[in-house]
């Protein structure tokens, strides 16, 4: 075995941690019969030791055992419901001299995922499950499919046990890490611990993840597998972009398409959708030694199928979908377990569900930067003009530092308030009814003015905040829009439905005020200079999505009152 001595060191070192805690049971088992021999109050602390552990056992022990039966995440298909299907499964299955799984499971996302509800600390086998995702099935052919399965069966019940012994402390380990807390006493002993033990037993687990694919090349055929892996990275991409672009947006505004997976093929198949997700994928960094993740890269997972001898074998299956006896009865059940939490959704198209996801989005951004200006005293509502003022003193970067629990670089600060500042001025514009959110598969919601020409609001927002000598752009933007400065908005769940109107073809002449021609102003000497030393292992990409609420106190009144009268 090539990495034989990582594997020695990585096993003892998982050997050594049971060690510790079976000792560390036998030395308090040791105390407490010692105590429960002596009289008065050693005794009275045994019996209390030995009742607080009968708790445990009795409170800990069921927990453990629920968390073991993991939930279906999907539709439960049996081999009566979907037979070719599960003659897929059994031959892949046979061909690598191994039990087949149990249960399959069709999910709504692109995995494919094996697993083990294993009772009684892992000792005792449970119910193999092989879960499938449908994008998967809609988007490789049976060959691929088959060479998808393959791999995954074998990097989970593969002849390797020592490997998967090693994963598993892997995966143990970070589970640990994450129950105590990475900055506690313990997290940071378990930490040290943790990043030893992944380098130590890195290579042996890259190793087991390239025999998996090398194995199921043998099985299937190198073109297959080598076409398989590239499909899925650019599935697996394209689901989580499409997801993260369209389908979330959309139920937070209440609604849903007619069919999730019928969508997510054309947005696939918008022209040139798969050249940039390759590159993507491509242009993807390494994940850092100290990760728990033991996933080699697809160009290292590609050069293993390379290296192996040409087979010559030709991919003429047909598409995976159609091994499904009434694939579209199937679709419709991963529907109604996809929106089982949701019933209320409305089901709309897409023309219909951007604008008003667009208009939720931008909402919701809007309503966070009126509570940040809340716990600066600015009022329970935050206007137009005062957000200019804001950014014209170079003051936005201050006032959402709130949302951060800890320092971070200045580019981190500019980045988020540059996403709050452009949904405030989105949020205001859409409700003079000059802006909205059009659809189309080349951007997600993506802003268009009253002729349905396209908005880059956030590319002058960023230029703004950079160098606010840049504020005159924005505040055409704002005439040209029909915004005024005095437009207030407050922090209320929905917009007003007097403030939410469509779309105004042409001048309006109820808008009186408009935003005044003014001259960039150059703060005082006296303002603080922003610098960048700050913890550079935060960018910008690093920002959640779902910002946290703020909790503490940024840019406060008195201080913007300052800025102002120093002009």
């Amino acid at each position: 075995m090539k990495f034989a001595p990582r594997a020695v060191v990585s096993v003892l070192m998982l050997s050594g941690v049971l060690a510790l805690g079976a000792a560390a049971v036998l030395a308090v088992s040791t105390a407490v019969v010692m105590a429960a021999g002596m009289r008065g109050a050693w005794a009275v602390l045994a019996a209390i030791i030995i009742t607080a552990v009968i708790f445990v056992l009795v409170m800990v022990v069921p927990a453990a055992k629920r968390r073991q039966h993991k939930p279906v995440e999907g539709v439960l298909v049996t081999d009566d419901e979907q037979p070719l299907l599960w003659v897929e499964i059994l031959i892949v299955a046979e061909g690598l001299h191994m039990w087949p799984p149990r249960q399959l499971v069709l999910a709504p996302d692109a995995s494919v995922i094996a697993s083990e509800s294993r009772t009684w600390l892992g000792l005792r086998p449970g119910v193999r499950r092989l879960q499938l995702g449908e994008v998967l099935l809609a988007g490789l052919t049976e060959r691929q499919l088959r060479a998808v399965m393959a791999h995954e069966l074998l990097r989970f019940w593969g002849p390797s046990r020592t490997a998967r012994f090693i994963h598993r402390g892997r995966k143990v380990t970070a589970r640990v890490l994450d129950a105590v807390g990475e900055d506690s006493r313990a997290g940071r002993m378990v930490g040290r611990f943790g990043r030893m033990y992944v380098r130590v037993s890195d290579p042996v687990i890259r190793g087991h993840e390239l025999d998996a694919d090398t194995r199921s090349a043998n099985l299937v055929g190198n073109g297959a597998t080598a076409a398989a892996l590239r499909e899925v990275a650019v599935l697996s991409k394209g689901w989580d972009a499409f997801v993260d672009g369209y389908l979330e947006p959309s139920l937070a505004a209440r609604r849903r398409p007619a069919d999730v997976f019928a969508s997510f093929t054309e947005f696939l198949e918008h022209p040139d959708r798969r050249v940039q997700l390759a590159k993507a994928i491509g242009a993807a960094a390494p994940l850092p030694l100290a990760t728990y993740s033991a996933q080699p890269s697809l160009a290292d997972r590609l050069a293993a199928v390379a290296s192996l001898p040409e087979d010559n074998t030709q991919d003429r299956s047909g598409r995976a979908l159609d091994m499904l006896r009434e694939p579209e009865r199937e679709i419709e059940r991963l529907h109604e377990w996809m929106f089982r939490d949701h019933p209320d959704l409305i089901v709309a198209t897409w023309e219909e569900i951007v604008p008003a996801a667009g208009r939720a989005a931008a909402r919701e951004g809007a309503r966070a930067l009126v509570r940040l200006g809340q716990l600066g005293e600015l009022g329970p509502t935050l206007s137009v003009g005062t957000q200019l003022d804001i950014i014209r003193f170079g003051l936005a970067e201050e006032m959402v530092r709130p949302l951060f629990e800890e320092p971070v670089a200045l580019e981190v600060e500019r980045h988020v308030a540059s996403r709050l500042v452009t949904s405030f001025l989105t949020t205001a514009a859409i409700g003079a009814g000059t802006a909205s959110h059009r659809f189309s598969w080349a951007t997600p919601l993506q802003l268009v003015d009253a002729q349905g020409g396209a908005e880059d609001l956030a590319g002058l927002v960023d230029a703004a905040l950079a160098d606010p000598d840049q504020l005159v752009a924005v505040e055409k933007w704002l005439r040209t829009h029909k915004v005024a400065v005095d437009v207030k908005l407050d922090d209320s769940d929905e917009p007003d439905p007097d403030l939410v109107r469509p779309l105004v073809l042409g001048p309006d002449p109820a808008q009186e005020r408009r935003v005044p021609e003014a001259s960039p102003v150059t703060p005082s000497p006296s303002t603080p200079a922003k610098t960048a030393e700050r913890s550079p292992e935060r960018t910008p990409e690093d920002t959640p999505e779902d910002l946290p609420e703020a909790t503490v106190g940024g840019l406060s009144k008195a201080r913007l009152a300052m800025m102002v009268g120093q002009r």
